[in-house]
């Protein structure tokens, strides 16, 4: 098979069955053992023998043949409405997660390696920083064990795959929802009651998928209602998920003292930014201190001394309705679903100069849709767009990997593939600006993906460090608050006029109130995170929990409740939650030149396309930020953001 036969597979078409994806994950990742072997069998070979093709390159093309045995499963393990195809696409994973494992412990592999960085003068900085980082990895995944504790870390690995891939299923699986009375809606859009008729039983369901469950928290009237629904929600999967999260906590704390570390946090971190458990404390508890006061005085601008945290959404919107004349709901009018989508894409389109053609290919479900994204009428990459809910699909919003890019051998580029996946209204729905905002995070992610113009695919794109990988899809948000950026969709469902605008100023005042509220809940998670991954285990997770949302939110907590439980990055964001606001201080910082030199400025934009999106992971981060702001990154323009004083 040559190598365009084998690299440039579109891996969808043919693998929508539960014989194609188990094909398509066998087909691969014996592909990349092929690969292996023949790098392995250099081990005694001479110098010159040791050229970056034969091992090295060689590595990455395994890499993407790995990458290609166990993307596209994983996003079938979560999308696909067939419960036999999810069955077959969840067992990708344990063998590709046993094949690196053992990969990363091969002492041959690694003489070749290791050899070949002895001698190496190659310049190239993307080369060089793939082989520190894969010598580095051999360290990190046990080669330098004995045999014995090698074996002790495998089944540690495999045991921590399966209960991963449980945990997540579990929240995807928890069709939770309440039952109320018709009058119960009271308060809700004349298109949520429309969507949400009583059944036979007379009662109406309200689910906790998002587009139920968030208009429900923050428009219902009836609160003892929300109170339940919230309750509902943040106990799914509980009984399943909490004794996975206490197994899960033990094995990760076991694996990092096995490799080394003091704790599981010690281990994660020394490949991100942020590099130690510290400097995460540090930067999470200066936020908290910057914020704690101004926290404390938004919550008395709700009017009560004891407010359950079920009516948080609630009151912001009532203070934004009687203080700022902002109504969410009001605002909700001019996003209809088809409409944003389509403003999005042609933002984005004149932003960067790129074109998105739709094209009719198989896909997994009938209202999934594909885009072809063309640079100059050359291919960039393609994007699926799976944007709506539906039983036993990934419940939150996220973007999917199907395939990487890469420089071909003869000289053209391999496509990149994603998917996005969201659970959005349907055409003739309308989002709220906080859905506006989530859809132009997560592009911000397909575009950071289909961008990448390196030459390695274990370097493209979304390969960065977990702490830097939000920063694109964080600082793309920005365009929805744009008066001029949303004025190219935002129009209203029924008379197609623009966002009037008192209603956009209202919109643009209160943008900020609850700024501080929210900030601090993002802290709790991201502290929560690190407790759990810092702390020795056999703790009560509960107990943890409730005490730092006592510590960090004026609400009051639900007692019953078990957020952690469904808390899916626990198990994908591991030690690394805090990278939310870690990536956002770096989005704010550079924003600054955009708004310095316009959103819509197709120089600032390309510069920001081929000093950052486009390098992947082949340079620091901190390295590309400097390229693009002509300065080191800081946290000013996020403190200001914030509302406090620098």
């Amino acid at each position: 098979m040559n190598e365009k036969a084998w690299i440039s597979i579109d891996p969808v078409p043919g693998s929508m069955t539960a014989e194609g994806i188990r094909a398509l994950n066998n087909d691969h990742l014996a592909k990349a053992k092929e690969i292996v072997a023949g790098i392995r069998a250099l081990k005694d070979a001479p110098d010159e023998a040791l050229t970056w093709e034969a091992t090295f390159g060689a590595m990455d093309d395994a890499g993407l043949a790995l990458e290609l045995s166990a993307t596209f499963p994983s996003l079938m393990h979560m999308t696909h409405p067939d419960a036999a195809v999810r069955e077959a696409a969840a067992e990708a994973e344990p063998k590709v997660s046993e094949f690196v494992t053992n990969l990363l412990m091969d002492a041959d592999l690694a003489t070749v390696f290791k050899r070949y960085a002895a001698k190496n003068t190659d310049a190239d900085p993307g080369r060089q920083k793939l082989v520190q980082e894969t010598l580095r990895d051999y360290r990190r995944n046990g080669l330098e064990l004995p045999p014995e504790k090698q074996a002790q870390l495998r089944k540690l690995n495999e045991e921590l795959t399966e209960l991963g891939q449980k945990f997540e299923s579990n929240i995807a699986a928890a069709n939770a929802f309440i039952e109320i009375e018709p009058a119960q809606l009271k308060g809700l859009s004349e298109s949520f009651i429309a969507d949400h008729p009583a059944g036979e039983n007379g009662k109406v369901k309200i689910t906790t998928a998002y587009p139920d469950y968030k208009p429900f928290m923050k428009y219902a009237e009836d609160r003892e209602a929300a109170k339940q629904l919230h309750v509902v929600y943040n106990t799914r999967a509980q009984k399943e998920n909490l004794p996975i999260l206490d197994r899960v906590l033990a094995l990760r704390k076991e694996k990092a003292v096995l490799l080394g570390y003091k704790t599981w946090a010690d281990y994660v971190l020394e490949t991100r930014m942020a590099k130690d458990p510290k400097t995460v404390f540090d930067f999470l508890g200066r936020l908290h201190t910057a914020l704690k006061t101004k926290s404390k005085e938004e919550f008395t601008r709700f009017g009560k001394e004891v407010i359950p945290v079920s009516d948080a959404t609630y009151y912001e919107e009532m203070v934004n309705r009687r203080d700022y004349a902002f109504d969410s709901a009001a605002l909700s009018e001019y996003f209809e679903f088809s409409s944003v989508e389509k403003g999005l894409l042609e933002t984005m389109s004149e932003l960067f100069g790129i074109e998105f053609r739709e094209v009719e290919v198989p896909a997994w479900h009938e209202e999934v849709r594909c885009l072809d994204v063309l640079d100059d009428e050359k291919p960039l990459g393609r994007i699926y767009l799976d944007l709506h809910p539906r039983d036993n699909k990934y419940s939150h919003a996220a973007v999917f990997g199907i395939r990487n890019s890469r420089r071909l051998s003869d000289g053209s580029r391999l496509p990149p593939m994603c998917s996005l996946v969201c659970n959005f209204p349907r055409k003739g729905g309308l989002l709220s600006h906080e859905d506006v905002t989530t859809l132009f995070h997560e592009f911000g992610h397909a575009i950071h993906k289909i961008m990448y113009q390196g030459e390695l695919s274990s370097l493209a794109g979304l390969n960065v460090s977990r702490d830097f990988v939000e920063a694109p899809s964080q600082l793309l948000e920005e365009w929805a608050w744009d008066r001029s950026c949303l004025d190219r969709f935002a129009k209203h469902h029924k008379t197609g006029e623009k966002i009037p605008d008192e209603l956009f100023q209202a919109m643009a005042k209160s943008r900020h109130f609850g700024d501080a509220i929210f900030t601090e809940r993002q802290l709790m998670l991201a502290m929560l995170d690190m407790t759990y991954h810092t702390k020795e285990p056999g703790f009560d997770t509960t107990t943890v929990m409730r005490e730092l949302s006592e510590e960090y939110s004026p609400f009051q907590f639900i007692e019953g409740t078990t957020m952690q439980a469904c808390f899916g990055h626990l198990m994908g964001y591991d030690a690394g939650y805090y990278g939310y606001q870690w990536a956002l201080s770096i989005a704010q910082d550079l924003l600054t030149r955009f708004h310095a030199e316009g959103l819509m400025n197709r120089q600032t934009a390309t510069e920001y396309r081929e000093r950052i999106l486009a390098m992947g992971a082949t340079r620091e981060e901190s390295e590309m930020v400097e390229a693009f702001l002509g300065r080191p990154s800081n946290e000013h323009a996020y403190l200001k953001f914030l509302g406090v004083n620098v």
